[in-house]
């Protein structure tokens, strides 16, 4: 049974298989930081990447591994992973299901991109299943490769 992830008073995107709900949007802090809450399918996070914005994930829910570098970084609920600005990084859920992460960022430039390149969660029926893993192999990241370095994101495919 798929689980309502919708939420009628939080700005949400789907930033290609991840769930980004906004909790303190970084225009509530004059730019100064942005608060989010990401819901991840197993197997699912971001490619490697760099980007100048400090990073804080807390884990709400699920099983996460972090790379920081080259170091691996288990983390399960309760876990604390700070990311440095400019620091290589990813995460991945390794769960069998849908993960929660609280991410805490400043200056918050990422959530400009989020909103480039996410598409708008207007209700439940645009979230895809959360709980199953990404069809990866059938994944459009052209645009999301297309528009990182007009905000200082960079992949290392």
């Amino acid at each position: 049974m798929k689980t309502n992830h919708f939420k009628e008073n939080r700005e949400q995107l789907m930033v290609l298989s991840i769930l980004i709900t906004f909790l303190i949007p970084k225009s509530a802090t004059g730019g100064k930081y942005a608060i989010w809450e990401e819901t991840v399918p197993p197997l699912a996070g971001p490619p490697p990447h760099i980007h100048p914005d400090e990073e804080v994930f807390y884990v709400l829910e699920g099983e996460f591994e972090f790379m920081l570098n080259s170091a691996l970084i288990p983390a399960k609920a309760g876990s604390v992973v700070h990311i440095p600005s400019n620091e290589l990084h990813n995460y991945k859920n390794i769960g069998d299901k849908a993960g929660k992460l609280l991410n805490i960022i400043t200056p918050g430039q990422l959530a400009d991109y989020f909103h480039a390149v996410g598409q708008p969660v207007k209700s439940e029926a645009d979230i895809a299943d959360l709980n199953i893993v990404p069809d990866f192999a059938n994944m459009d990241i052209g645009q999301a490769l297309a528009l990182a370095p007009e905000h200082a994101v960079t992949f290392h495919l």
